[in-house]
């Protein structure tokens, strides 16, 4: 795949596949494994009964979602990348249907995972814009139904992978042995098999259509134009912050009292700006990723010929971002939201046994309000 970048590719996309492809699976194992931790921890805190709300329903299940993708990604990292011994045979057949069910396995819960992405975004769009429709429009049980919805309809959107690609015999002879050098048990005129795309080319053109629109540019623009609208209505908001703290300044009595009840709400309105500008970092870490892969898919649904030549140069990489964004949302959480740190800190003191941290036991109560911040 390395050699054939021409015309179609940006030149040294062939050293730089060459020199990456020998990184890429500690990279990715590494990325994967601190991932499974997080996601991990996330799904626990995010669970509690104090935690209890629409949004951290949402985000529980995106990182359920991310948490099944890393822990399916280690074993086909380790297979594909990293050279465990000269035992480890990654052309046998039960290997290569190994690879077949990972192209289609990680797709599938990545789609679920940017569409519960697009779900938080609306629900979010929802509670600062039209707060008094909220606890209708995003109650517990159409939370529910969305996510449920993101879980059975993905896998069907991403159906059409499955006969993309094709389970091939090659016999090894004295020609091709070089093809599979890695694998050192292989007698010659020995049969292996590799996975290759489909020969109809109408077929795999149609579904990189599908790929790179429905899975990968309908979101992002879904998602670009929530985020611009959250950030107009964050925009807003904040005005509206500023002249109330300059009408506190001034006036007669009562005019003061109105103004400090008008405090309280900007103050409120401030934990759930926290909030939403949190939950745009994750949107923004799901753009940085999801229109790459969805131009490169683009590219390869007009081009056919790009796809083999250049797409596959830069897969590797198109998946260790992903993964990097499905492992650094812990660190969001717990540096933009008090709750969750002091929830996640509950957790652990518990875990080991100690006393839970005063402050935090104080702080927290119950939060089941639709609107509450995470």
């Amino acid at each position: 795949m390395a050699g054939d970048a021409g015309a179609y590719c940006v030149p040294g996309a062939s050293d730089f596949y060459r020199g990456y492809s020998r990184l890429h699976g500690y990279i990715a194992v590494a990325i994967c494994v601190v991932g499974s931790v997080t996601n991990s921890i996330n799904i626990a805190v995010l669970s509690r009964r104090e935690m209890t709300s629409t949004t951290n329903s949402i985000l529980t299940g995106l990182a359920v979602a991310d948490l099944l993708v890393m822990l399916e990604y280690i074993p086909y990292a380790l297979h594909m990348n990293i050279k465990i011994g000269p035992q480890v045979n990654r052309n046998t057949y039960s290997w290569t249907v190994f690879v077949y069910f990972h192209s289609i396995f990680s797709q599938t819960f990545h789609t679920i995972s940017i569409w519960l992405a697009v779900t938080l975004a609306v629900w979010r769009y929802i509670a600062i814009a039209f707060p008094q429709r909220n606890r209708t429009w995003c109650s517990k049980k159409n939370t529910t139904l969305a996510i449920v919805s993101a879980y059975v309809i993905c896998p069907i959107l991403c159906l059409p992978i499955y006969f993309a690609m094709n389970i091939v015999p090659s016999e090894v002879t004295h020609q091709n042995s070089s093809e599979f050098a890695e694998d050192l048990s292989l007698p010659h005129n020995r049969t292996v098999y590799v996975l290759e795309m489909s020969k109809n080319v109408e077929l795999v053109t149609a579904i990189m259509w599908i790929y790179s629109v429905i899975l990968k540019l309908v979101p992002s623009i879904a998602l670009s134009i929530l985020s611009t609208c959250l950030i107009s209505k964050l925009t807003t908001t904040e005005r509206r912050r500023q002249k109330l703290l300059k009408r506190s300044m001034v006036g007669p009595n009562e005019a003061e009292k109105q103004c400090l009840q008008e405090e309280a709400c900007a103050r409120r309105a401030s934990r759930t700006d926290r909030t939403t500008r949190m939950l745009l970092a994750v949107l923004g870490l799901f753009l940085s990723t999801e229109v790459p892969q969805g131009l490169l898919g683009l590219a390869s649904a007009i081009a056919p010929d790009f796809f083999k030549s250049c797409y596959g140069m830069f897969g590797d990489l198109m998946d260790v971002l992903a993964l990097f964004t499905s492992s650094v949302n812990f660190v969001l959480y717990c540096s933009m939201s008090r709750q969750f740190r002091c929830t996640f800190a509950r957790l652990a003191r518990r875990l080991l046994t100690g006393p839970e941290p005063a402050k935090c036991a104080a702080k927290l109560e119950p939060t089941t309000q639709v609107t509450g911040p995470l």
